[in-house]
């Protein structure tokens, strides 16, 4: 709500100070430097309040702390809304409205926002690790993803020098981490939600084991999810997340660098999560676990299809999106 209202009040000024909220008309008249003077000593205050409201909304670290709870805590419909849809509006608000409004701006506090999108690469993948409850796990691992994004738009504006292969690499990669992810990550909460319906709702990692015996086609299809997630080549999660780093190599090769270490991170816990539950003789009740109902797989399957079909073939989405990205590098602020 804090978050909201510093944009809505943001949002006012805009309007008052441009007489419209087209998002193009303003653009053009953020590039040029007459909305900066319009707006005089309210100017950086402005570039606060949208600011703010986006990175709540991403979440970008370390305003991320409502985002554990409230994935957590949600029935597995709104945890699938909010990772899948919600969480992507903070990342579109800030290409679509604070980069091109704000591009002197955002260039000027871009080292910072570079060193917090890591910040939720890196802790985000490492308090996954500490989890112990499944979907609080999958939330964390939730900021991890989001965060690339992130970092792919902090690192073209702060970059001393851009090259457009390198810038578009990261746009492309930008947005096709926002849909490969909202897929894998809302299949994993689904997954999550049909193990605790089987479990008495408890997710308690330490609470499963052996469960691809009783439940070998549910494994195989909450396995495709964590692998995309995970970033296996062969999946759609691994193009977003190569192209990201294949941008941002070339864009501030450093941040790169220090991404590394949540990549790392990111495999160790999902890795773990994979043999706790899977593998290993089974605990508790998880024998008399029955395996995907007609309707469960009606919800799970075509999410996992299409993983493996934008996997195998990423054309599917680049060859829409890199047109548009071709033309966004040409007249970037």
């Amino acid at each position: 709500m804090a978050g909201s209202a510093f944009m809505l009040a943001a949002f006012a000024a805009l309007y008052q100070v441009a007489g419209t909220l087209d998002f193009a008309l303003l653009a053009e008249i953020g590039t040029s430097g007459e909305l900066a003077s319009a707006l005089g000593a309210w100017n950086v205050a402005v570039f606060v309040g949208v600011l703010v409201g986006l990175a709540v909304k991403a979440p970008l670290f370390p305003l991320h702390t409502w985002l554990p709870e409230a994935y957590a805590e949600a029935p597995a419909g709104t945890s699938m809304f909010l990772t899948a849809v919600m969480s992507k509006m903070g990342v579109y608000g800030f290409v679509r409205i604070l980069w091109p409004i704000f591009p002197a701006e955002l260039r000027a506090c871009a080292t910072p926002l570079l060193w917090l999108a890591l910040g939720g690469v890196v802790f985000g993948a490492l308090a996954a690790i500490r989890q112990r409850d499944l979907k609080r796990m999958i939330a964390y691992s939730s900021l991890n993803h989001v965060s690339y994004c992130l970092l792919a738009l902090f690192a073209i504006a702060a970059a001393a020098e851009t090259t457009p292969p390198a810038t578009q690499a990261a746009l492309v990669g930008l947005l096709l981490q926002m849909f490969n992810h909202g897929l894998s990550a809302s299949a994993l909460f689904f997954g999550a939600a049909m193990l605790a319906r089987r479990n008495a709702e408890r997710r308690g990692l330490d609470e499963f084991g052996g469960v691809r015996t009783s439940m070998p086609v549910f494994a195989g299809l909450f396995g495709i999810a964590l692998f995309s997630s995970l970033g296996l080549p062969g999946l759609n999660g691994f193009v977003g997340e190569f192209l990201i780093f294949r941008g941002v190599f070339g864009l501030v090769p450093w941040a790169a660098a220090v991404a590394v270490i949540g990549l790392l991170a990111t495999a160790w816990f999902l890795l773990t999560a994979w043999q706790k539950i899977f593998h290993g003789p089974q605990r508790g009740t998880v024998a008399t676990f029955s395996d995907v109902s007609r309707l469960e797989l009606f919800t799970l399957l075509p999410g996992v299809l299409l993983m493996l079909a934008l996997g195998l073939a990423p054309q599917v989405l680049t060859q829409f999106i890199n047109p548009l990205v071709a033309r966004w590098v040409e007249v970037l602020p």
